[in-house]
């Protein structure tokens, strides 16, 4: 029930792109590349009547555990034939446990490829349910059927009741659940729209954040920043200002929280009211299908990424107004039309980039890919702290380190020439802020 209940809850915060972080067990079981639970957890292939197996799961030990406590009394008390009816719910109970482990072990290992801990954990736990049942049952499952029979032709009735009673349980608990959590994700997208102007403000008040200097860990010679063609460019630097390059997926929920609060309103600044700051993204996929870094992780991220390079390249305002849809979404794997989006807003041409795109297995986004790996290759050595990355243990010691050395997204470099004079007074503006813009700030002025 315990299993069930975290996976359930894991599924949703997923779902809703809550940034919880990531539970242990699946961070270890990816290997320092991310979260091994979130493609089973999130995929249409771990849903049943369009609600979540781990809500099924949860409904099902939850029911199964009242009828064992059921059971128990019946015994202690001689009730055997009540015990007799409740015993054939566990019997049905545990088949349908069984058919599912085996229909989602399947579908987690071969179809998704992805070890999800908790999935493999809730697996474990169904089959040690079934054996218990399983022993019970040839210990004493003639005895039961003799008792259940000795009420004459009425016992089939009740024991058709019985089962009907638990199986009702058992449906109104998983699609309760499921109606619950999609109630919570209403309210806090309604919260989230409310909050807009806020969010706003709250842009405009990091844009003008008192950094003065830029940190020398975040900046780049002009030769080791990624090409125009391995990369989305908002916008080209003037003559002795630097380049900022943020690392992103879009199908990360970091990413898409820092792109709503924070990144949307500096790049829309950039593109509308140009500076002399140059801008431009590095897209970084975490999916094994366009990233041959990552592992575990299938299609979706590959094409909310695809869908942004094919809207950029209609421009940088239509690539702009897709990522803003895309991580105004609860989740990138909500059903979200992108090829129609894209048709729609940014004409038919960024709608056959797109099919292309999958049709060639991402043959252009793999260009941003390869451009990231040589940029983590230059930051592992330009800096002993790059050389593990957040996610992979060993947490980097200089905080400016953190944006282009943590092996997760999103990353930030800034490229540009000039001799860098890091400030003293960065360290204690960014404890004071608790927030990453301190340490950008001053490289965009």
């Amino acid at each position: 029930m315990g299993l069930g209940m975290s996976a359930s809850q894991r599924h949703h915060e997923l779902a809703i792109g809550l940034d919880t972080g990531v539970p242990s067990s699946c961070a270890a079981t990816a290997q320092g590349k991310g979260d091994s639970c979130k493609t089973a957890l999130t995929s249409d292939a771990g849903k049943l009547l369009g609600v979540p197996v781990a809500n099924w799961g949860m409904a099902t030990m939850g029911i199964a555990f009242i009828a064992a406590l059921v059971f128990a009394g019946a015994l202690a008390t001689g009730a055997w034939q009540v015990a007799a009816h409740v015993f054939s719910l566990l019997v049905l109970l545990a088949l349908i446990d069984l058919g599912g482990t085996l229909v989602y072990l399947y579908i987690g290992l071969v179809q998704l490829g992805t070890k999800c801990t908790m999935c493999l954990a809730m697996h474990t736990s169904n089959a040690a349910f079934c054996l218990v049942v399983g022993l019970a049952w040839s210990h004493m499952g003639n005895r039961m059927r003799d008792l259940a029979r000795t009420q004459g032709p009425a016992w089939k009735r009740q024991v058709a009741a019985t089962v009907a009673l638990g199986i009702g349980f058992w449906f109104i608990v998983s699609v309760g659940t499921d109606f619950y959590f999609t109630e919570q994700e209403r309210r806090l997208q309604q919260k989230r729209t409310d909050g807009a102007p806020l969010i706003q403000a709250r842009g405009e008040v990091m844009l003008a954040c008192p950094a003065k200097n830029c940190m020398s860990s975040l900046q780049y010679t002009s030769q080791d920043m990624p090409p125009d063609g391995a990369s989305l460019v908002l916008a080209k630097a003037a003559p002795g200002r630097q380049t900022l390059v943020e690392m992103l997926d879009m199908s990360c929920p970091h990413c898409r929280h820092e792109f709503k609060e924070r990144m949307s309103v500096l790049y829309h600044r950039l593109l509308t009211t140009p500076d002399g700051t140059g801008a431009r993204l590095l897209l970084w996929p975490a999916s094994n299908e366009c990233n041959p870094e990552y592992s575990g992780q299938k299609l979706p991220n590959c094409e909310a990424n695809a869908a942004l390079l094919c809207a950029w390249q209609a421009g940088p305002d239509k690539g702009l107004a897709y990522a803003d849809e895309e991580a105004g979404h609860a989740h990138e794997q909500v059903t979200f039309d992108r090829p129609a989006w894209l048709k729609s807003h940014a004409g038919e041409a960024a709608a056959q980039c797109f099919n292309r795109e999958l049709a060639s297995n991402f043959v252009t986004l793999k260009r941003h890919v390869a451009a990231a790996v040589k940029l983590r290759e230059v930051a592992r050595g330009k800096s002993v702290e790059c050389r593990t990355g957040l996610d992979a243990g060993g947490k980097p010691l200089e905080p400016g380190v953190l944006y282009w050395c943590f092996a997760g997204t999103p990353s930030y470099a800034v490229f540009g020439d000039r001799t860098a004079l890091p400030g003293a007074d960065q360290r204690l503006q960014a404890a004071q802020a608790l927030d990453k813009w301190p340490f950008l700030a001053g490289c965009l002025k």
